[in-house]
C-alpha cells in the first residue's frame, strides 16, 4: 500500500509540473470592452448636410457599385432647395437619413412614387420630393437611448415637419437591442405584438443604424422609406 501511495503521489506531481508549465507558456486573455456600433453615438462634429455630402464625397464609404451611399438623399435635398433644414445650427432635430436603398429598392421610394425603382429622380415632381423628406425630419431630438423613448412595448407619437394627422410618425423600441422601428406593431417575445396605430396606408422600417451625433440634431439610416400615406 506505501508503494502504491508513493506512485499515485509521483504522478499527481508530474501531471501538476506539467500544468504549471502550460501555464506559463499561455498569454493573459486581454479585458473584454464594449464596442459601440460603428460610427454611430459619436459626435461628427458635422451639421447633418455637410456629414452626408462627406460621406458621399469619401469613396472609401461606396457600396461595391462605387455609387454614393446618399447620392439619392443629397441630389433630393438639393432640388427641393431643404440644404437648410439638413444645415441650420439653430435647430435640434432627428434627421431619419435614407439611404439609397430607400429610394431603388423593390417597393421603394421610385417605384411606389415614379413608378420604377429605374427612373431617376427628376421623375418625382418637387412639391412631392419636398413631403418625402418633410416626413423624414423630426423638430426634436429622438434616441433609442435615454428619455426620449423611455418604455419599450409602447408607441410614442411625433410630428414631423408635415402638420396635421398626415405628418405624424409612430415610434417604438425593442427592450433587448433598442432597435427602433417605425410605423409598425411591437414584436413582443413570447407575447402577441402590439399592433400599429397607423392606417394601412402607412409605410413603416426598423432603423439600420442609430445615433449619428450632429451639430443640428441627431440622425438615423433608414434603408426603406416610411410615411403615413402615399406622397
Amino acid at each position: 500500500m506505501k508503494k502504491l501511495k508513493y506512485k499515485l503521489n509521483i504522478i499527481v506531481f508530474v501531471a501538476s509540473t506539467f500544468l504549471v508549465v502550460v501555464g506559463c507558456d499561455l498569454d493573459l486573455q486581454e479585458e473584454w470592452q464594449y464596442e459601440p456600433e460603428p460610427l454611430g453615438n459619436i459626435p461628427t462634429g458635422l451639421t447633418a448636410y455637410e456629414w452626408i455630402q462627406g460621406i458621399n464625397q469619401d469613396t472609401t464609404f461606396n457600396p461595391t457599385d462605387s455609387t454614393s451611399e446618399f447620392s439619392f438623399l443629397l441630389e433630393a435635398i438639393d432640388r427641393t432647395g431643404m440644404r437648410e433644414e439638413f444645415d441650420d445650427l439653430n435647430d435640434q432635430r432627428t434627421f431619419f437619413l435614407l439611404r439609397n436603398a430607400a429610394w431603388t429598392g423593390g417597393g421603394q421610394i421610385l417605384q411606389d412614387v415614379a413608378g420604377s425603382p429605374d427612373f431617376p429622380l427628376d421623375s418625382i415632381d418637387t412639391e412631392t420630393l419636398t413631403a418625402i423628406l418633410n416626413y423624414h425630419i423630426i423638430p426634436d431630438e429622438v434616441l433609442d437611448q435615454g428619455p426620449s423613448i423611455p418604455k419599450t412595448d409602447f408607441h410614442f407619437y411625433y410630428q414631423t415637419m408635415i402638420p396635421g394627422d398626415t405628418g405624424v410618425i409612430e415610434i417604438n423600441k425593442r427592450l433587448w437591442d433598442f432597435t427602433l422601428r417605425i410605423n409598425t406593431s411591437i414584436d413582443r417575445i413570447g407575447l402577441s405584438d402590439i399592433p400599429s396605430n397607423m392606417p394601412s396606408t402607412s409605410e413603416g422600417a426598423i432603423v439600420a443604424l442609430h445615433n449619428y451625433q450632429f451639430l443640428n440634431g441627431v440622425g438615423h439610416q433608414l434603408n426603406a422609406y416610411v410615411r403615413y400615406q402615399p406622397f
